[in-house]
């Protein structure tokens, strides 16, 4: 693949000379994150069972941030960097500057593992504690229905790169206007965690046989939703209809479940797609 190095962007480019922008890619959790997940009241959006989740920690790895077309690559990010998203945002990913001054109709960006990250806006400890467990993202928080709180802290080290980005009111890619600035941003859907359907667009948000996990420690119920307690629940044993799989493969417990649902997270633009790739 031909890479335009920042810098160099404009070597062999005619357009370059007649004028060149500059585009910042942001990060944001939006209000699921930043503030919660409520219960679905009526026909208003939410966990369908009746569960309020509230986050208090949400990381993700972001990098790997590219745009081009075609066979070139015109700005990539190398420095991947750790953001807690459950911090208020937007925040600032990466601003690349004198870019070619055109559409670009490819922008693709990673969330990953990475033992080089370094601090976005997560605090110093978190960017350790994101390095030492190989994780692409962690969250912690708790989820609430009447008296009952559950709390959860998972990490997974799922790898996957999000390709071929558009949103609906800008199509695909991103134009970079001449001498003025872009603001393009990766999107974090924290309520995708806890869809019941990996392929299905009518997915619904539940909680209920996560909470119900947790009577399957080795003390027993104690207040906490581990990944250990997931791994022990059979997808085969949950109510018909919830927790599909849609013919991705290798899915066979609610904690595989949700370790695929992380593929989800990342969106573009607010309710754009990209097309994840599972590395």
């Amino acid at each position: 693949m031909k890479k335009w190095m920042l810098g160099l962007s404009c070597l062999g480019l005619m357009a370059c000379s007649d004028g060149a922008g500059t585009v910042t890619f942001t990060t944001y959790g939006e209000d699921y994150i930043e503030q919660e997940i409520p219960a679905a009241v009526g026909d208003e959006d939410g966990i369908v069972d009746g569960w309020t989740v509230r986050f208090s920690k949400f990381l993700v790895v972001l990098g790997e941030v590219k745009a081009g077309n075609h066979d070139e690559t015109v700005i990539e990010m190398t420095q991947a960097r750790v953001f807690d998203v459950h911090k208020p945002g937007p925040v600032v990913v990466e601003t690349f500057r004198d870019v070619p001054a055109q559409e670009w109709d490819h922008v693709s960006f990673a969330i990953a593992p990475n033992a080089n990250a370094v601090a976005g806006n997560a605090d110093a400890a978190d960017v350790t504690r994101m390095k030492d467990g190989g994780y692409s993202v962690y969250l912690e928080g708790t989820a609430t229905q009447g008296a009952e709180t559950k709390r959860f802290a998972w990490g997974f080290n799922t790898n996957t790169v999000y390709e071929h980005c558009e949103s609906p009111g800008l199509g695909a890619g991103v134009t970079v206007p001449k001498d003025g600035e872009e603001t393009v941003q990766l999107t974090i859907h924290g309520d995708h965690l806890f869809f019941d359907d990996l392929q299905s667009p009518d997915a619904q948000m539940r909680f209920d046989a996560l909470a119900a996990a947790d009577s399957l420690g080795i003390a027993g119920p104690d207040g906490e939703v581990t990944l250990e307690e997931l791994a022990a629940v059979d997808l085969t044993e949950l109510p018909s209809g919830q927790y599909g799989t849609g013919g991705v493969g290798n899915v066979r417990t609610l904690r595989d479940f949700i370790t695929a649902l992380t593929r989800n997270l990342g969106h573009y633009r607010g309710e754009g797609e990209c097309e994840p790739r599972a590395r």
